[in-house]
């Protein structure tokens, strides 16, 4: 088995975070093509002597905004040493998957090295950067530009969803789209999930429990959201009505919307969760700012739970089966008081798969002389 280098923050982990879900999305896909993949490790520490020289040559080399954590020579000085060392101790094919795309020196250095760069962002991190969840007159637009000049280093990018795709298009990108769609083994406990729920639910295909708002809550426009649906639901629903709330932090963060009807689990374990997605009757998503919800809608559809979501976080899955959109809280309040139906399963994005195979294929072949 052929072997590629990767560079991402997060470890492949089907039951982690979205970002952690999206690697090993993507670690599977490599998998599958009988692709092994070798994932950077950043050193516990550099000397801040080879630090500081490798930082200064990077800002004069790519400028203040050659990578998304700004000023810091220091950051930009240890990064640099990292990447050296990494692609020099790769023995396998000169191909490098680049899912942390936070600085334009990885792509630069790897293609002196000799390696082809794939591209695959799990966001366009100008929407999502700690400047807009700390500020929100904060315009992200100043960091698109250098973001999409960092993207135009790499031979080839693909999007996470449609929307970042067509918006990259519009800045004179050409990249391809690989959404998000489980692992193998998350896909299979889905279907587990699914098949409770077909178990659980009456004549008219629907299961009649609790709505379920699911979120991390140490994301700032995540708790942002989940606040707002408890408030809605609070001038919107009986006092009786099921609702549970659950998800990192979410019992610290949101303590003061508590009310009688709402359970806060706060953080569950794998087992509560399982048994939450079988007997919810659907799932809350409000999302503010620009990431959405492109890892939790396609799972809770796989698992057959029903989705009802604002506009921003249904963006990539918008129109499908089982994902019902809001545009006002009255809108909100309409969906909530019915109970929806089992939603037929995702398709898996076959065509995706095989572009993103394709390209690995073609990043591999030998390049002319």
């Amino acid at each position: 088995m052929s072997t590629i280098l990767r560079w991402t923050r997060f470890p492949s982990n089907p039951h982690g975070t979205g970002p952690e879900k999206r690697s090993a999305q993507i670690l599977a896909l490599c998998n599958q093509a009988g692709i092994a993949v070798e994932d950077m490790r950043p050193p516990a520490r550099v000397s801040r002597w080879r630090a500081y020289p490798a930082g200064l040559a990077a800002r004069l080399r790519f400028g203040a905004r050659a990578a998304i954590y700004g000023r810091s020579i220091g950051l930009l000085g240890y990064h640099s040493e990292f990447y050296r060392t990494a692609l020099a101790g790769h023995r396998g094919e000169r191909v490098l998957l680049w899912e942390t795309t936070y600085d334009a020196i990885l792509p630069a250095l790897a293609r002196q090295a000799g390696f082809r760069v794939i591209a695959l962002p799990h966001n366009i991190e100008a929407f999502v950067s700690e400047a807009v969840f700390a500020d929100p007159a904060y315009d992200p637009t100043r960091d698109l530009g250098a973001e999409v000049a960092r993207l135009a280093l790499a031979d080839s990018v693909f999007t996470i969803s449609k929307e970042e795709r067509w918006l990259l298009e519009a800045r004179g990108l050409s990249p391809g789209y690989l959404p998000y769609y489980p692992d193998p083994v998350l896909q299979a406990e889905c279907g587990a999930i699914r098949s409770r729920r077909l178990a659980r639910a009456s004549a008219d295909g629907r299961v009649r429990g609790p709505l379920l708002i699911l979120g991390s809550a140490f994301n700032p426009a995540t708790a942002r959201g989940m606040a707002w649906q408890l408030e809605c639901l609070a001038r919107s629903l009986p006092a009786d009505a099921g609702v549970v709330v659950a998800g990192p932090r979410s019992g610290e963060v949101l303590a003061s919307h508590s009310r009688p009807g709402v359970r806060m689990l706060g953080q569950v374990a794998r087992e509560q969760l399982v048994e939450l997605l079988g007997s919810c009757s659907a799932m809350l998503i409000h999302t503010f700012g620009g990431a959405g919800a492109v890892t939790r809608i396609p799972e809770a559809l796989l698992a057959g739970v029903p989705v009802i979501a604002n506009p921003n976080a249904a963006r990539d899955q918008f129109g499908a089966p089982g994902v019902h959109v809001y545009d006002s809280e009255a809108g909100f309040a309409d969906l909530v008081r019915v109970v929806p139906p089992i939603p037929p399963p995702p398709p898996y994005p076959d065509s995706a798969a095989a572009q993103f195979r394709s390209a690995i294929a073609r990043l591999r072949a030998p390049q002319p002389v």
